[in-house]
């Protein structure tokens, strides 16, 4: 694996080239646990997300965005249950963004962002995220995959019920 450094929003793990890159962030803002969090997110994918996990999202036509979601929640609890130690890292790690308002949402009703971003923002630990009755099984079902193809099966599952029942 390549670990880069490069100034960009966040972390990313390019699955085909094996390179980690890192954020730089504006001098000082970004804490220890911050980047231990990123590292360990970002190995999870070198791990566990196979390069024709995205050839099979284009060729099914899945939404990246979707899966992307799932995937990262598979990651890292696959992460979490290898190396027990990650465990406070991802919880303080979050903790730590959360009120810095890394994900924006400070400023917005959560409960009327769309399913897919509210079920991202309850796996990395955002207190309190709404979800209707109806919509609880697929948060379930996102912390439940095991495989890259369960993750693309419930892709095409979630988005197919969020264009019958948008609200």
């Amino acid at each position: 694996i390549f670990v880069v450094h490069k100034q960009m929003p966040t972390a990313y793990f390019d699955v085909k080239n094996r390179e980690l890159g890192l954020p730089i962030w504006k001098e000082n803002t970004m804490t220890d646990v911050e980047e231990e969090l990123l590292i360990c997110h970002e190995i999870g994918h070198a791990l566990w997300t196979p390069l024709d996990m995205m050839e099979k999202t284009q060729l099914r036509e899945i939404e990246h965005s979707v899966v992307n979601v799932l995937e990262d929640a598979r990651i890292e609890k696959k992460v979490m249950n290898k190396y027990l130690g990650t465990v406070r890292i991802f919880k303080s790690g979050y903790e730590s963004l959360i009120k810095k308002d890394f994900f924006g949402t400070s400023t917005k009703d959560v409960g009327k962002m769309n399913l897919i971003d509210r079920i991202n923002l309850h796996y990395k630990n955002l207190p309190k995220i709404p979800f209707a009755a109806n919509e609880t099984v697929w948060v379930e079902k996102a912390g439940k995959t095991e495989t890259p193809d369960d993750v693309l099966d419930l892709a095409e599952e979630l988005i197919a019920w969020m264009k019958e029942d948008p609200e």
